[in-house]
């Protein structure tokens, strides 16, 4: 069983991250741990109506196999399920910061945003999901909530786009003011007039903090917006509020900039994010102390005027003010410092000001001396900190220079204006390395780091999960790749005695997996490098370096290494710029006749990432699509490809593009089904519901070709899937079906989710358009193959064809009359 899981007392975020996880993992339990919070209490009686939330209290903790964990990282917040730490896989979505003593998750999502909506809607619209009016009312208001209106300094561009796409979706905004506006309780007031009457503002190194304290017996909800009240009416940068209510004491901690206020209360045993936090102590005087001192150590260091500035600053020599407005109007500034030598450095004559020149030129003054026009100009030394600039620039009319006193002179570094002002310094982005392993779950990141202790030199982080970590969406699983000198044996028991679980070691081929407690599996293999003795044939391995493991990679995407040793990320072959551009691009131009297999992964690759062939990968399709090629390839490489690809939420779309490319019937000899039937397919019973579940979805697949059961022999199918599809085809043709034949396992249970009432498409399946019409047309494999099918399903979606034979005529004209690329 799967639950879903938030934190105690949920606010809107929480539940509707909560929604959108149950939607993204059917089937779970939604557990409510502690209460509803604020305005979400008089929506109680709506919610649950619409909403099953199971108290964390009636949920039997033995038979929770896996913990989808949303809007929190916190193992203490989230009651009984604490327990099941380290014990099931925690998958988590989070919108808070990575702190010490997090969950040890295996997967999910945890990137600094507004709200944690916001990172799980991507995934549902990737995977076609739909919302409710009501479920994407409550995401736009967690979305709303959690970054005020989209106005506090945690919003991202991820939060406006959440909130644009909910809004298309069919969410209620004004209904949510009306939900998120807060409404303080007589309680509340009184708590904020106690608050206001205590503000006092401390400043540490330039930093205004607003300190206000206020008493209330018993608990008072909604307090939170009341720092962001205060932070309104007083000139601070940030705001403590010390909040005794009965016998706890509640810190709730906000700030602009600067202070990350999650790490100055994780002080007290608080957390949150850089902007929003929050902590219960006791012995509050102790604790505030202790928080005032420590602050200094929590600041950024303030930006100063040579951080911010435009360097070099340009100049200009006494002119004429035709000739000064010439110089502005060709380097396209609005103004430029006039100066002559003086000392050893030069002498500031003023602010040559495009506007005042031109006036002087519409008066006839044109050839007069620009000396005469000149603003004041204020020079600034770079160490000046940035709060003190904005008096200055009223001054120099919108701009200041930066410069250094040199004797009677000044030296002049740069030159800041009023937009600079506001405009978001760039921030020294991390390495490529360092953001990968942040990128990763709390529980993977630990058991890297425990591994470069342990190695020093030869692990890597390989393909999928560092392709993940960039995309920000990783899952349980890790790969690595030991160069020759590390042993898979030596790092495989090694992870099992300082994490416990069990590994399992395939000697011939060098690799092993281990599966750790908490859940994560990691995956080891020796660095190899292979040689294709022919096209299609399986592969010879040798030892080689990791340069040489990347080689044999199937597109560059995944062609990425990270050494623990260094973090370095290793990309010889642009993979990282690939991923930029969302882009499958194979390594070499024989990749797909090495290996056929590779056009299948990467029809699965892009479905599930919404990646797209790269024009290499186009070019190189058709003759690795020969059959001359086909014949040597490996079948059980392309029938265990096909399987992994029946196993992906987005299996169909795969399916589709390998339609669409013209490769689906040279791979396998099948064409593309309606989608219909396999939406039709529910969640088999029973012990392994998904490798059920993958049957009935191949044997749906099958059942709509022409001839099912020597397609079934072809992919050297077991009896038992063979017997399934002769049962499908016998009711389909409407002969009785013994009951007891479906006893048999796994074929009753992928029988009965197939057929559980004869449905429609069951006993008609109406002949339709094919890609391998097309190519019995004389039509290349290709993309040309799947425009042609678009057209024709458009044209039958109209009505203008309703038979077989009036689709293959349309075809016809398609492929012959040079329309193909019409809209």
């Amino acid at each position: 069983m799967r639950v879903v899981v938030a934190h105690e007392n949920l606010d809107f975020d929480a539940l509707g991250s909560m929604v959108l996880a149950g939607k993204l993992f059917p089937g779970s339990l939604l557990a409510l741990v502690g209460g509803l919070e604020g305005p979400l209490k008089d929506l109680a009686p709506l919610l649950e109506d619409r909403l099953d939330l199971v108290p964390a209290a009636e949920i039997s903790l033995d038979k929770v196999s896996e913990v989808v964990l949303v809007d929190n990282a916190r193992p203490e917040r989230i009651g009984p399920f604490k327990a099941l730490v380290g014990k099931v896989p925690f998958l988590v979505f989070d919108h808070h910061p990575k702190a010490p003593g997090d969950v040890p998750a295996v997967g999910g999502r945890v990137q600094a945003v507004g709200a944690t909506v916001s990172l799980l809607l991507p995934l549902l619209l990737e995977r076609g999901l739909s919302l409710t009016p009501l479920e994407a009312t409550l995401a736009y208001a967690g979305v709303w909530e959690d970054t005020g209106g989209f106005s506090f300094p945690s919003t991202t561009a991820l939060d406006l786009e959440a909130g644009r796409l909910l809004l298309e979706i069919g969410a209620e905004a004004w209904r949510v003011r009306e939900w998120v506006r807060p409404h303080l309780s007589e309680e509340a007031r009184s708590v904020l007039k106690a608050l206001l009457r205590s503000a006092r503002v401390v400043e540490r190194e330039g930093f205004r903090l607003l300190v206000a304290e206020a008493k209330e017996e018993g608990y008072v909800p909604a307090l939170a917006p009341l720092a962001h009240t205060l932070l309104d009416l007083h000139e601070a940068e940030g705001v403590l509020l010390v909040l005794r209510l009965g016998k706890e004491t509640l810190l709730i901690a906000r700030s602009k900039a600067r202070l990350d206020v999650a790490r100055w209360l994780g002080e007290v045993g608080g957390g949150g994010h850089p902007r929003a936090a929050f902590a219960r102590v006791r012995g509050v005087k102790g604790a505030v102390r202790r928080l005032l001192q420590s602050l200094p150590r929590y600041l950024e260091p303030e930006p100063t005027l040579g951080e911010a500035m435009t360097a070099p600053v340009e100049t200009l020599a006494p002119t004429s003010v035709r000739e000064a407005l010439r110089l502005l109007e060709e380097r396209g500034y609005g103004a430029m410092p006039v100066v002559v030598p003086g000392g050893e450095g030069v002498r500031v004559l003023g602010l040559a000001r495009r506007r005042d020149l031109k006036k002087a030129e519409r008066l006839g003054l044109g050839d007069h001396p620009v000396e005469g026009f000149l603003a004041r100009a204020v020079v600034l030394p770079p160490r000046t900190p940035l709060s003190q600039v904005e008096q200055h620039l009223k001054e120099g009319g919108g701009r200041v220079l930066v410069g250094e006193r040199v004797g009677e002179g000044w030296q002049l570094l740069g030159i800041f204006t009023r937009t600079d002002l506001y405009r978001r310094r760039p921030l020294g982005e991390k390495p490529v390395g360092e953001r990968v392993l942040e990128a990763l779950p709390e529980g993977a990141r630990r058991v890297l780091e425990a591994l470069k202790e342990a190695f020093p030199q030869g692990l890597y982080l390989v393909g999928g999960a560092v392709r993940d970590a960039l995309l920000l969406r990783s899952g349980p699983d890790i790969d690595l790749v030991l160069e020759p000198e590390v042993r898979v044996e030596a790092v495989a028991r090694y992870l099992v005695e300082r994490f416990g679980g069990s590994f399992s070691l395939h000697y011939a081929f060098g690799t092993g997996r281990v599966r750790l407690p908490f859940g994560l599996v990691v995956d080891l293999a020796e660095s190899r490098e292979e040689v294709y003795p022919y096209p299609g044939a399986l592969p010879k391995v040798r030892p080689a370096p990791i340069t040489k493991d990347l080689e044999r990679r199937d597109y560059t995407v995944n062609a990425m290494a990270l050494s623990l040793a260094t973090r370095e990320l290793l990309d010889p072959y642009g993979g990282l710029k690939d991923l930029e551009a969302r882009l499958l691009r194979p390594l070499h131009p024989l990749s797909f006749v090495e290996d056929p297999s590779r056009i299948v992964r990467g029809a699965r690759l892009a479905a599930r990432l919404s990646f797209r062939f790269a024009e290499e990968a186009l070019k190189a399709l058709p003759p690795a699509l020969l059959p001359e090629v086909l014949k040597t390839a490996s079948q059980s490489r392309l029938r265990d490809e096909l399987l992994l690809t029946l196993e992906e939420d987005t299996f169909y779309q795969a399916l589709a593009l390998l339609e669409e490319l013209g490769a689906l019937r040279p791979l396998y000899g099948l064409s593309l089904p309606p989608k219909e039937p396999f939406a039709q397919l529910k969640p088999p019973e029973g012990p392994h519901p998904e490798r059920l579940l993958v049957e009935a979805r191949l044997l749906v697949l099958l059942f709509f070709q022409e001839d099912p059961l020597a397609r079934a022999q072809a992919l050297w199918l077991s009896r038992k899937l063979r017997e399934g599809l002769s049962l499908l085809l016998r009711a389909q043709r409407r002969e009785e079906v013994e009951r007891e034949a479906l006893a048999k396992e796994p074929v009753r249970s992928a029988f009965l989710a197939l057929f559980p009432e004869r449905e429609a498409w069951l006993l008609e399946r109406p002949r339709t358009l094919r890609g391998r019409d097309l190519l019995e047309l004389g039509l290349k494999p290709g993309p040309k193959v799947g425009e042609i099918l678009r057209r024709v399903a458009e044209a039958r979606a109209r009505g203008e064809v309703k038979t077989f034979e009036e689709e293959l005529e349309l075809a016809r004209k398609l492929v012959g009359d040079g329309t193909l690329s019409a809209p």
